[in-house]
């Protein structure tokens, strides 16, 4: 897995962000780091769809905060 390229799209790189946590090639800050920006992503996407009213899709916003709460006590 390529860490940088991993970070600049999250979405593309990772099914879901819980493969982001199973990932054995990342150390725990890269972890932290690339759920950091699916989240930075994702409420950029929301803004956007809440301004266009766009359809409902997948909410990961949930998932990628809790995940990102286990893996900062584990720091």
């Amino acid at each position: 897995m390529d860490f940088k390229k991993s970070l600049k799209n999250p979405a593309e790189a990772f099914d879901s962000p819980q493969d982001v946590a199973n990932d054995p090639e990342l150390s725990n800050e890269q972890k932290i780091e690339v759920l950091t920006q699916w989240r930075y992503d994702e409420l950029e996407t929301e803004v956007a769809d809440q301004e266009n009213m766009a359809g409902d899709k997948p909410d990961k916003l949930g998932e990628i905060n809790n995940l990102l709460l286990e893996l900062k006590d584990k720091s």
